[in-house]
């Protein structure tokens, strides 16, 4: 009857106290409830702290990369560092923001704009560099000009077919020979992988198939970085929180204005001043609002800063890539020279020029008979060997193929619509389809490369057919520099004025797949008619 009377007990309770002779069933649904508890805690604090912790790191190695690339420049007596016993992290940083904001003010002036042009002169000789300081620089000027377009917006596209959607970025409006071949205007897209945004595909949309995001970039690529894990706020939250926040802050602004504008004689007796009288509304401090020169010195600076950039950044990105060309090479041949033939100081590109005199003397011996007679001899040797001649052969056909002067090989840059109809894309022709894929296709197809943006090394090898083809007037040098600036950089159309005038290129209806013939290997199937 004792129990009767005991208290009504809660379900955890009563757990914990039945069956109280076995002591170790009886705490374990705590134990459980207790390691659920310090999960939620540990997913918290990661939660928490990666964040803040992947931030911190980020920006500790850009600091740490500018300040090693910027501290081994600086005199000693310039080095804070020299006279203090630790280290000043970001004044890498610093001096190189200062070293922007001083050489954008000089390029503002009269010297600076002579010592441009010649400076630009002087690199346009060289035949190599030019090309990429000429599109180095073209990207800049249209990345950072005030009005430009590239990589502002976010837009929505049908890709890769009808009923899918991609997201891209809208880099430009399209010109040049690529918008003139076309009927209808077309917008370039940039449709970045995910989650590497660095790379993906050049692509012409008509501007009636772009669906414009209200959203800003930096929101797109968490999108697209995140797989789709972090969505950005529809328009209408945004409202939404914008309406609260500004009404919060008119009231916040209404309770300061009533309290500035109280009446003075609402104010207890011992907070007025001496004299026996409250202050008058007219005798009350005045609000003094100065003029401020702060914006226009920071939008200034700002100028300024992206001047330098705009200066040192094509010839900086020009200068490096031939350094580290050139280095490369030196070190893949100076130590393959004797002692006696090495100097004893550093000369750059001493490495290159015995490559280049090296080649020259070895292709000088080929024209000749002992050259033919060697090389037929390491030919037969090399092809000798099972594995090594597999590789000896693909790597010769291909350098033959490239290099010989009736190749058609990368002679031609080719507009196709790719991946699906009404979409444009650039490639590369390789040559002209043989073998058992033509044999299996209806139509007469072509080998073309069509590259990623912006690394043009590796895209995909499609079998276009002829038909679909349209081939451009632009060198393939001005091909790559648009697929690698992802249509910022747009050759002219230097096409006569008459072709320019001719009928432009419509996108095609959808067509049904062409139907394939049965290879000869398959007894039991028919050839089939045209009919179908």
């Amino acid at each position: 009857m004792a129990n009767d009377e005991s208290p009504e007990q809660t379900p955890d309770q009563e757990t914990e106290v039945r069956e109280g002779s076995s002591g170790g069933e009886e705490r374990k649904p705590s134990r459980m409830g207790f390691l659920l508890r310090m999960r939620g805690y540990f997913f918290a604090g990661v939660l928490v702290t990666a964040p803040i912790s992947i931030t911190i790191w980020l920006t500790w190695q850009f600091v740490n990369f500018v300040d090693s690339k910027v501290e081994r420049l600086l005199p000693p007596q310039w080095n804070p560092e020299t006279y203090l016993p630790i280290g000043v992290p970001g004044i890498g940083l610093v001096v190189a923001i200062l070293c922007l904001v001083l050489i954008g003010m000089f390029a503002a002036g009269y010297l600076g704009r002579v010592f441009m042009r010649l400076s630009e002169r002087a690199l346009n000789r060289v035949p190599v560099v030019r090309s990429v300081y000429g599109a180095t620089k073209q990207v800049f000027e249209t990345v950072l000009a005030q009005r430009a377009t590239a990589f502002r917006q976010v837009a929505m596209i049908e890709y890769p077919c009808r009923g899918v959607w991609s997201m891209g970025f809208v880099t430009g409006r399209t010109m040049g020979e690529v918008q003139n071949r076309l009927a209808r205007e077309v917008v370039t897209i940039f449709i970045p992988a995910t989650p590497n945004p660095t790379t993906g595909f050049l692509l012409f949309v008509p501007r009636e198939e772009v669906r414009v995001l209200d959203m800003t970039v930096e929101q797109g690529l968490k999108m697209l970085i995140s797989g789709g894990i972090l969505t950005p706020p529809s328009p209408a939250e945004i409202q939404a929180q914008d309406e609260v926040r500004s009404a919060e802050d008119e009231q916040e602004a209404a309770e300061r204005e009533s309290e500035q504008l109280a009446p003075a004689g609402t104010l207890p007796a011992e907070e007025a001043p001496t004299g026996g009288r409250a202050p008058e509304a007219s005798e009350a401090p005045m609000a003094v609002h100065p003029v401020s020169l702060k914006p226009g010195f920071l939008a200034r600076l700002r100028a300024y800063f992206l001047a330098g950039v705009l200066v040192t950044a094509p010839i900086a990105i020009t200068i490096w890539l031939a350094w580290e060309f050139i280095s490369y090479v030196d070190a893949q041949v100076q130590p393959l020279l004797p002692p006696v033939w090495n100097p004893p100081f550093s000369v750059p590109g001493l490495g290159l020029l015995i490559v280049i005199v090296g080649l020259t003397l070895i292709g000088m011996l080929t024209a000749g008979l002992i050259g033919r007679t060697l090389n037929r001899v390491y030919d037969w040797l090399l092809n000798s060997v099972p594995v090594v001649r597999s590789i000896y052969g693909a790597t010769k056909q291909v350098l033959e193929v490239v290099l010989s002067e009736k190749s058609d090989a990368f002679r031609e840059v080719v507009l196709f619509e790719y991946p699906r109809r009404g979409c444009w894309a650039l490639g590369f022709i390789t040559g002209r389809t043989h073998g058992q894929v033509q044999e299996l296709t209806t139509d007469t197809v072509i080998n073309v490369f069509l590259p990623t943006t912006p690394n043009p090394t590796s895209g995909f090898l499609l079998f276009v057919p002829r038909r679909d083809l349209t081939v451009l007037g632009m060198t393939v040098e001005e091909g790559i520099k648009m697929v690698v600036s992802g249509g910022i950089v747009t050759p002219a159309d230097r096409r006569p004025l008459a072709e320019q005038q001719s009928p432009r290129i419509d996108a095609t209806a959808e067509r049904a797949p062409a139907k394939l013939p049965q290879p000869e290997s398959t007894p039991a199937a028919e050839p089939q008619s045209a009919d179908g």
